[in-house]
């Protein structure tokens, strides 16, 4: 939840001089109970024509009593897609598509969420879909069948995640009684003994209107969504609901471990202490804990075991909890050779932190760094309507966020160390290590070591481009400065540096440690950081408005002063090499992985911008301090700033922060045309997994070229839940869990991939059914109806696009670095509903020729 900054104390006088207070603003949510128990939650919010509509259940994997572990919950959800007694299950997915909508759900352990996110004049609409699945579901037994065959593949999914694995095991070491201790998705054995009439008995006990609610949030008049919500579900039968009886978990004694083996390259390790519940007064206390410990870049953890010794590769903490009881965790992500001394130093740091608490310093910047992020998560309508109705679920109030704020307004560094002494305790403690199978057998070695309507575009006189975008909607700031850079101005030598450059500027400046790089903003509740994808290099700052002067001091300094430190590119060529060898445990990234290099075999996109352990492993320093001269200088660049800031005043800024940026010039290869140059054909891989992943891949055109829309339309009408793809060959064939498509576009180039998620056995039958759908779209495009819902749903997720200042200034920024303009995301609904049929028909008879098909199929060993 959120929260605000620590109040000063009096020995602290003198900062608070210059101390601006930034509060949440107001929550004008109302409630209003209908006559059979429902309860309606409305929050109005007028700045984008879209509304968010969510009903939330009190109903999860906790909640399945003698079908504990069974994942009835989570079938139930599927099941309320699968059709009503006016609604066939394609027709659900249609209709929400046909009004812009964007459908979705979860279930966690206390909670079943059904949402849809969309335009605010069809609130209504999605209002009485969400109200006829939960009131009306037909539970078909053949629909029931064909579903929890797709759950079985969800579940072999999940199966194949080690992070999943990790998760699963650290929850059924330390709850012994309590349904916590089970996945949400349950157990495949008990799973497969769940019948209709079960799953009809779940709904029949929990999906009544005294145990749901519904929350709105959006362009509405609240009156208007309470008469809706009367319409559409004041008609639901109120039911007799006794209470959900869960047992109360023993306290721990003694430490407990676990271990287990997976398919991976890499060890997770995980602590576990118990912890009460989300309404529990020390919960806000343990929330700012898991953020010292393990929540950023400059966190004690991350600090001592990635950034000082080099020992693991990723770092997390924190605390989830249901009503009753919860986990706090700490967890890290190493290789094998480093999990014992990994094990020793997240010991000694937590240790410190309940022998001696954090600093005032420390503590102020976990603060602020809460109330930043609350403020980010209500700029989407979804994030309003999550944010209210987790504070209803949790306590019954709508005012739970203040008061969880002020709870942790309150807390100091005594109170920090108190929990963590109580909750902390090493004698409690509970420990999991998943590790590789030929690591059990090895020893393991001890290391040492808005849309926004006030644009406006300038280029300062050393050529760098500035765009300022006016938003004072939220008292936010997002900076953005891009360079061109990533796969296109890389080679088989050094692929992959863009990447690695980017990690290895955080390491110091010549004015700025990498601590302090790390501790300047996020002690102010901001951030900085630098990222390479396969276009750029990026260096990005989200900060609360008064702190852009100092950001964009910060992104001078890293642009014109990075110091490249031989030193530390080992350690980040090392996490490089681990998020590589991840990448290969996927079914589906490496069977995209190989299509894509099978497609653009000899051109730059055969290429990621991961790179390869063959160039992690001959890259030097030299080549990020060629690659970083090449890219950073102001004809190659483009800084953006988005949020409640003055166009006039933060261009006096940026150019007195960037004057000494050379002008340079920008790289001839972002006008290149890379023609793919592989041979089509048919490939196959296998894997140590459950799963089958089948690819069809074509290549296409880059984002230059016209056609990138058309095929851009294409990837919408085929990945939506009402898609002929999704219908044919995973509801009516029941052949794959996961099935849609995906339009590459990139700089000069481009690819268009098809792609499923099936049983092994079903695989040849998967290709057939695709190759039959590739078909007819090539013959025939799409239909009226296709082409309506596609351009609704792309124009709703372009308008959710706009919602965030950091997506915006990041968006503006690439459409002006290649080429296509500033005001290019403005420009694109006229572009997309100029699209005919008969474009849409020409484009994938011209693409999608299956003598130019790139077949790869992923298969079990």
């Amino acid at each position: 939840m959120k929260r605000s900054e620590p109040r000063q104390t009096k020995r602290q006088a003198k900062p608070a001089k210059t101390k601006r207070v930034i509060t949440l603003p107001p929550s004008h949510a109302q409630v209003q109970t209908l006559a059979n128990g429902l309860e309606v939650i409305v929050q109005e919010d007028h700045s984008h024509p879209l509304v968010s509509v969510q009903v939330w259940v009190r109903a999860g994997s906790v909640c399945e009593e003698a079908w504990t572990g069974a994942g009835l919950a989570h079938l139930v959800e599927h099941m309320l897609f699968k059709g009503t007694q006016e609604r066939a299950a394609q027709q659900i997915s249609q209709d929400i598509q046909s009004m812009g909508g964007q459908v979705n759900a979860y279930t966690s352990f206390n909670r079943t969420v059904y949402w849809i996110d969309g335009l605010a004049e069809h609130a209504e609409g999605y209002l009485e879909v969400l109200g006829d699945m939960v009131q009306n579901s037909r539970l078909d037994a053949d629909e029931l069948a064909r579903e929890m065959d797709v759950i079985r593949r969800e579940m072999a999914m999940d199966n194949d995640d080690a992070n999943s694995a990790a998760q699963h095991l650290v929850q059924s070491t330390a709850f012994r009684l309590h349904p916590l201790r089970h996945p949400v998705i349950g157990y495949r054995e008990v799973f497969d003994q769940v019948s209709q009439l079960d799953v009809a008995a779940f709904v029949g006990r929990h999906y009544v209107p005294n145990n749901c609610f519904v929350v709105v949030t959006g362009d509405v008049d609240v009156s208007t969504v309470f008469a809706l919500a009367e319409k559409h579900l004041g008609l639901w039968k109120r039911r007799p609901y006794p209470p959900v009886l869960l047992p109360i978990e023993p306290r721990q004694q003694g430490v407990r471990r676990n271990s287990r083996t997976f398919p991976s390259e890499l060890t997770r390790l995980s602590f576990g202490w118990h912890i009460p519940g989300e309404a529990h007064e020390d919960k806000g206390a343990l929330d700012v804990l898991g953020f010292l410990l393990g929540g950023g870049r400059s966190s004690r953890l991350f600090q001592e075991l990635r950034e000082k010794r080099g020992i693991v590769h990723d770092v997390g903490a924190g605390a989830w909890a249901t009503q009753e009881c919860g986990l706090f965790s700490v967890d890290v992500e190493c290789d094998p050779g480093d999990a014992v001394e990994a094990e020793k130093v997240m010991a000694e740091v937590i240790e410190r932190m309940r022998a001696k608490g954090p600093t005032l310093a420390e503590l102020s910047k976990a603060v602020r760094s809460s109330l930043s992020g609350q403020l980010r998560t209500l700029s989407t309508t979804r994030g309003q309507a999550s944010s209210l109705g987790h504070g209803w679920l949790t306590t019954g109030s709508l005012q739970f966020g203040a008061l969880y704020l002020a709870a942790v307004e309150r807390l100091t560094p005594e109170k920090i160390k108190d929990v963590a002494q109580r909750y902390l305790d090493p004698s409690r403690v509970n420990i999991v290590l998943v590790e590789p199978e030929s690591a059990v057998h090895k020893p393991r070695a001890v290391t040492t070591a808005a849309k926004c309507e006030n644009l406006v575009r300038t280029v300062l006189p050393n050529g760098l481009t500035l765009i300022v975008g006016e938003n004072p909607k939220l008292p936010l700031v997002s900076l953005r400065l891009q360079f061109l850079a990533g796969v296109p101005f890389e080679s088989d030598k050094n692929a992959g540096v863009t990447q690695i450059t980017a990690q290895l500027m955080m390491k110091g400046t010549r004015k700025r440690t990498a601590e302090e790089l790390a501790h300047v903003l996020e002690a102010r509740g901001g951030s900085i950081r630098t990222q390479g994808d396969a276009h750029r290099l990026t260096l990005a700052s989200d900060v609360i408005r008064g702190d852009e002067p100092l950001a964009l001091d910060l992104l001078a300094d890293l642009a014109l002063h990075a110091k490249l430190p031989a030193a530390q590119l080992g350690q980040i060529k090392k996490r490089q090499i681990a998020a590589i060898r991840e990448e290969q445990e996927d079914p589906l990234t490496v069977a995209m992985r190989l299509c894509r290099k099978k497609i653009f075999a000899g051109a730059p996109y055969e290429r990621t911008a991961l790179g390869t352990e063959e160039t992690m492993g001959r890259l030097t320093v030299e080549d990020c301090r060629s690659a970083l001269k090449s890219q950073i200088c102001a004809a190659n660049g483009v800084i953006t700033v988005y949020g409640d800031v003055k166009a006039d005043v933060i261009k006096k800024t940026v150019m007195k922060a960037f004057a000494k940026l050379p002008k340079g010039h920008r790289d001839s290869a972002a006008r290149r045309i890379f023609e793919p140059r592989g041979v089509s054909g048919q490939w196959e891989q296998r894997m140590e997994k459950e799963q089958a992943v089948l690819v069809i891949g074509f290549p296409t055109v880059g984002q230059q070229d016209h056609d990138c829309y058309a095929l851009t339309l294409i990837d919408e009408a085929c990945s939506d839940m009402g898609s002929r793809l999704f219908n044919r060959l995973r509801e009516e064939l029941g052949l794959g869990y996961y099935v849609g498509a995906q339009s590459f576009s990139a700089l000069g180039a481009g690819a268009f991939y098809f792609y499923i998620g099936t049983d092994p056995q079903k695989l040849l039958l998967a290709e057939k059914e695709m190759l039959n759908q590739i078909a007819d779209l090539a013959a025939s495009g799409l239909t009226a109806d296709e082409m309506s819902r596609a351009k609704t749903t792309w124009r709703s997720s372009w308008l959710r696009m706009q919602q965030g200042n950091g997506a915006l200034a990041d968006g503006a920024g690439w459409d002006e670095l290649n080429g296509r303009g500033y005001r290019h995301l403005e420009r694109l609904p006229a572009i997309m509903d100029g699209l005919t049929n008969a474009d849409i028909q020409r484009v994938a008879e011209r693409y999608f020729d299956f003598s130019k098909a790139f077949i790869v199929s992923v298969m079990p060993k």
